[in-house]
């Protein structure tokens, strides 16, 4: 093992850096500033740099300190995740679990309630991930993601999926669409981190007019899903992910034979980690809803 110094200094070390000094640090770690001076004494001597510097009536962290509490930071993250996961045996019974932002939000919670009726003492931490999040692993027990390009991770499919044409009805209301060569007169919504998806479909449609209205775009589909939810134009969803929008009747298929865009979400979970049995069930419960 390498020398490292204790684990209460250099704790007291990052939050008085963060805090900015360490009157702020002694309130937010309930003890004495002279609790705290102690503490950086020992981070200082152990790291041969003086660590913070007077400024008029206080002590304030160096530039070397703070690029210290920056790279100390994602260190103290990972031992507060494994604390946090194997505390107590393991009976703390906290999940994390990181998922796609749409499918998150228009997927997974709606159906959340189950899971919890058949585990009501499951304690489950969702982080959702948007498109540039995606590649971030993290510290998760189980990530959600569309296709399993990671070799480290065992990968569960439980849900697969195609998009479709979608409009809300107040779009509807205000469009007639009654053939395929009626989409030209509509306003399209165009998300930019699935590119090509409209020109998919009107190839697969068999469209060859120049459309009319122009194309609404937004960074990411859960953005471009509230514009089709608020009748700004029509897009291109995927039907199984929306399928709680589609059931209450908020978005209306169009064409729903005309399908592009296949995917396959899987549950991925790093090689050689030992599930719980709460691991178990969610991936069990996810496989089960997919199919549903």
């Amino acid at each position: 093992m390498h020398s490292l110094p204790p684990l209460t200094a250099l704790s007291a070390f990052f939050v008085a850096c963060h805090a900015g000094s360490y009157t702020a640090a002694a309130k937010e770690l309930y003890i004495t500033h002279g609790a705290v001076s102690r503490h950086i004494q020992v981070v200082e001597k152990w790291f041969g740099v003086n660590l913070f510097i007077k400024q008029g009536q206080r002590r304030v962290p160096t530039p070397y300190a703070l690029t210290l509490a920056r790279e100390l930071g994602g260190a103290l993250d990972t031992l507060s995740d494994i604390a946090l996961r194997y505390g107590n045996g393991g009976r703390n019974n906290v999940f994390n679990v990181s998922v796609p932002t749409t499918l998150s939000l228009k997927w997974l919670l709606p159906r959340l309630d189950d899971f919890y009726g058949r585990y009501p003492q499951a304690n489950l931490q969702i982080s959702s991930a948007n498109t540039e999040q995606l590649h971030i692993i993290g510290h998760y027990d189980l990530l959600i993601r569309r296709e399993p390009s990671m070799t480290e991770y065992s990968a569960i499919p439980f849900l697969q999926d195609t998009h479709c044409l979608m409009a809300s009805p107040d779009l509807l209301a205000r469009y007639s669409i009654k053939t395929v060569e009626d989409i030209v007169a509509c306003p399209r919504i165009e998300t930019l981190t699935r590119p090509g998806h409209w020109n998919q479909w009107l190839e697969a449609a068999g469209v060859k007019k120049t459309p009319v209205n122009g194309s609404r775009r937004y960074d990411h589909f859960h953005v471009s899903l509230h514009a089709m939810l608020e009748g700004i134009g029509i897009g291109l969803g995927p039907v199984n992910t929306l399928s709680a929008e589609i059931v209450r009747g908020n978005l209306v298929p169009l064409f729903p034979d005309i399908r592009i865009a296949p995917c396959h979400y899987h549950a991925l979970t790093p090689v050689g980690v030992q599930k719980t049995l709460l691991h178990q069930a969610f991936e069990d419960w996810l496989v089960t809803q997919g199919c549903a």
